[in-house]
């Protein structure tokens, strides 16, 4: 074998180790039960935040999921928009979402739907603290 198909050879492989690597890197999820107990409590200026999860699965890019829990009078973050959809249920409190320029009030139980590229954040309006798991995805 020539010096140069040597060097093809070789090259062929390394890409080809390389591809396997990053495809194993990426881990997709499989089937698993979060506990509420187990899951990290972040304090932030709001409220605190509990990350469940970031990560593929095998439809999606990426599903996550975390708890976010508003002080009274408190919002995460200013209105705002993204390519993702996300869904909100609501623990306990009452929160106020704004929806491309509609306010609601929605309780305990209630599911808030915030589709793709519109503008849209929540405040609590209660006097209590005000809990909600969130949940996105970017499709493939």
């Amino acid at each position: 074998m020539n010096n140069m198909k040597l060097a093809m050879l070789v090259a062929a492989v390394a890409a080809a180790s390389s591809v396997a690597t990053l495809v194993a890197q990426k881990h997709i999820q499989k089937s698993t039960v979060y506990e509420w107990t187990t899951t990290d409590t972040k304090p932030n200026e709001w409220g605190a935040v509990r990350q469940v999860m970031r990560t593929p699965t095998p439809t999606l890019d990426e599903l996550e999921i975390h708890i976010s829990t508003l002080q009274p009078g408190k919002s995460p973050h200013a209105p705002h928009q993204h390519q993702h959809e996300e869904l909100l249920i609501i623990k306990e409190g009452t929160l106020e979402t704004f929806q491309s320029g509609a306010t609601r009030r929605v309780g305990p139980g209630g599911i808030i739907f915030q589709a793709s590229n519109e503008m849209h954040n929540v405040t609590n309006v209660g006097q209590t603290p005000a809990t909600y798991f969130v949940i996105g995805w970017t499709t493939k």
